[in-house]
């Protein structure tokens, strides 16, 4: 069994299209989205449609993607805080959001579980699925008296692959918005062999450096934070 892990697009769609093809040539088994489709950048919708193309494809909720639902039902001071923070993305989203993207992200499950393979798929721990954070130096012990063996994680935007005991955790790191220094990255696990392969993307941040230019983005930190990664 062959698959295909990712996390953590928000919005980037200059990323997201690098990694589309390469990510359909890996003929995985299963393709997991595991969150954060929202937040930071601006291209959502057009990712949206596209991740509807993928075949197999299971998806869980992120912790922006709750933030949008919130800020869409009408939390004004949720709304504000996030503008003042990360810019304009949620507010520009709210007025380009459709109705099937909407019913579709309110749908997406908070975890979803394997019992064939003994998996668990969240966003950010299985004591916290949308904000608890699994680091590359996290403490493992939890996870040896849970029933599952195999996590896949994301939230951090760190690739990892730990194991302890008989537990594996993955976290394929982030498609959108990585933080360790190097590229994008998704993740595939060949399953009954626990191989597991990272794929760095390369893509053009020029090209999101104009869509924030031509969005009108006035805050710095959506530029400032792309100096964490490699062109």
């Amino acid at each position: 069994m062959r698959i295909c892990v990712f996390s953590d697009i928000h919005g980037n769609g200059p990323a997201f299209w690098a990694a589309y093809d390469m990510m359909l040539k890996e003929k995985a088994d299963v393709y997991l989205c595991l969150g954060d489709l929202c937040g930071y950048y601006f291209d959502q919708i057009e990712i949206f449609k596209a991740l509807t193309r993928i075949p197999n494809l299971v998806c869980v909720k992120g912790n922006h993607d709750d933030v949008f639902l919130r800020i869409l039902k009408g939390d004004s001071d949720l709304a504000h805080m996030y503008k003042e923070a990360y810019g304009c993305s949620m507010e520009y989203l709210v007025r380009h959001e459709t109705p099937d993207f909407v019913q579709w992200l309110s749908a997406l499950p908070y975890s979803v579980s394997f019992s064939e393979q003994k998996s668990f798929v969240c966003y950010g721990s299985p004591w916290n699925l949308l904000e608890g954070y699994v680091y590359p130096d996290t403490r493992l012990d939890e996870f040896v008296h849970h029933p599952a063996d195999l996590f896949f994680l994301g939230h951090t935007h760190y690739p990892m692959h730990r194991n302890i005991d008989n537990k594996k955790i993955v976290n394929p790191g982030s498609l959108g918005q990585p933080r360790d220094g190097g590229r994008p990255t998704y993740a595939v696990l060949e399953l009954p062999s626990d191989r597991v392969f990272f794929r760095e993307v390369i893509y053009d941040k020029n090209a999101l450096r104009k869509k924030i230019d031509d969005v009108g983005e006035k805050n710095a930190y959506l530029r400032d934070v792309l100096k964490r990664h490699q062109d």
